[in-house]
């Protein structure tokens, strides 16, 4: 049996709510503790699927409420540390629903297995959503459908601000913050802001649908929500279970090929000491590259310094030989016209065809030196671009490990390796490498998305 996905962000203060919600009561009921757990028939203690038990949750929350501080202007100019108010939203939750029924889960292997896929991927979707601001998810199985409650806490915000956790909410104060700087009054800021955020949640939701609801086999909406025929919703369905198995079959490939290549592969000790050794090995290999590049590089500025050089005295050394050509060619001349007509000829051909000969001689051996500095040159450009592609190289290497990421602003990379981080600043090929270094960590994050975090 699939059905439609339920997925939702809701974030609590400690003052009660309207309805009657707040951390304390969010997390106790979720817990079952007795008088906030009436509204369950019998009530069962939840199953801790990761992290904290919610009665830990709330003690770190309280921590952390306790050490918030928030500035605050006051009316003559001046800033006051102060705690965190009572209504301010402390806590961001996630609640998660699948269509089966809590008694087929628990009686029937197959909706169980089902049920399980399911929880792996919530589980995985939070942690990409939040990281290690993900305190815990518990399961409950005692009410019509069985469901996760997933409890995050801003750890690193000092003033505990739970509701910017929510990317829908975040999305709304920044096109709010956008508005009033464009010079849009209070209610087009706000109108604007709920837009945005009725559109991220949107995307959330085909987030979601894309990272848990194809795999669980689990259509976006429901028939009535789409008015669709019996029919219809039938072929929904099953076209969801199709995505499901098929993605299922990927993924069982995937772990097939890992099982079998750990089972050719020695033991994981051996493993471990063979992979030590080889960073090892690696790590002093990488020195000793380096150390080469650098003196590659030292030598080669020398080469081409000392190839200008030779190559300036190449040419003053022609010049000075041309006008030591013309000069005594001019002195033949003037000889020439001095003595008689016949032994002036005979002396200025031979003094010429000396001259001329030397000339020739000397222009050659310029010749000589600057195809030698040329070569010199080229052999120099090869070793740069050598180096270049070696360097593009170890960067999309160092993406896959994580060394090379994304820049915060969402152009350019960040590189972790300092080294790396000079060498492409030296050798200025930030630009030329920017495109496949995104080919490279776009194919990295597809080909992630279809394996577990073991296999990863």
């Amino acid at each position: 049996m699939s059905g439609p996905q339920f997925f939702h962000l809701q974030s609590f203060s400690r003052k009660v709510n309207p309805a009657g919600q707040s951390v304390e009561q969010v997390l106790a009921e979720a817990a079952r503790v007795p008088r906030f757990s009436a509204h369950v028939p019998a009530p069962r203690p939840p199953r801790v699927v990761a992290g904290l038990h919610p009665a830990r949750i709330k003690e770190r929350h309280d921590a952390m409420v306790e050490a918030g501080r928030i500035s605050v202007t006051l009316t003559d100019g001046s800033t006051k540390e102060r705690g965190i108010r009572k209504d301010r939203h402390t806590l961001l939750t996630c609640v998660a629903s699948h269509p089966l029924l809590s008694s087929q889960v628990e009686a029937d292997a197959e909706a169980r297995r089902k049920y399980e896929t399911w929880v792996e991927y919530n589980l995985a979707h939070f942690r990409r959503m939040f990281g290690d601001k993900l305190m815990g998810v518990v399961e409950h199985l005692d009410e019509e459908h069985p469901h996760l409650h997933a409890f995050v806490l801003p750890t690193d915000d000092p003033t505990c601000s739970a509701r910017d956790l929510n990317p829908a909410w975040a999305a709304k104060t920044e096109a709010e913050a956008a508005a009033r700087e464009a010079g849009h009054d209070a209610k087009a800021a706000v109108k604007l802001g709920n837009k945005a955020y009725k559109a991220r949640a949107r995307e959330l939701q085909d987030e979601y649908h894309r990272e848990v609801g194809i795999a669980a086999a689990l259509t976006r909406l429901g028939p009535k929500r789409e008015r669709l025929s019996r029919a219809e919703w039938r072929a929904r369905k099953a076209a969801a279970e199709q995505d499901a198995l098929l993605l299922r079959e990927m993924e069982d490939r995937v772990s097939t090929l890992a099982i079998h290549e750990e089972e050719l592969s020695a033991t994981e000790e051996e493993i471990t000491a063979r992979l030590a050794e080889q960073l090892e090995q690696a790590a002093l290999l990488d020195a000793e590259a380096e150390a080469k590049r650098q003196s590659v590089s030292t030598e080669s500025d020398a080469l081409l310094e000392a190839a200008r050089r030779d190559r300036e005295a190449a040419v003053t050394r022609l010049a000075t030989a041309e006008a030591e050509a013309r000069r005594l060619e001019n002195r033949a001349r003037k000889k020439a016209e001095e003595d008689t007509a016949v032994a002036d000829a005979y002396l200025l051909d031979a003094y010429l065809l000396d001259a001329k000969r030397k000339a020739r001689q000397l222009r050659l051996d310029a010749e000589r030196k600057l195809e030698e500095v040329q070569s010199q040159a080229d052999a120099c450009r090869r070793d740069g671009v050598r180096e270049a592609f070696e360097l593009a190289r170890k960067l999309m290497i160092c993406v896959l490990t994580g060394e090379v990421v994304p820049a915060p602003t969402g152009e350019g990379w960040t590189l972790h390796n300092e080294r790396l981080k000079r060498r492409v600043g030296e050798l200025d090929v930030a630009s030329s490498l920017d495109r496949i270094l995104q080919i490279v960590s776009r194919c990295w994050e597809l080909i992630k998305r279809h394996l577990k975090p073991a296999a990863a």
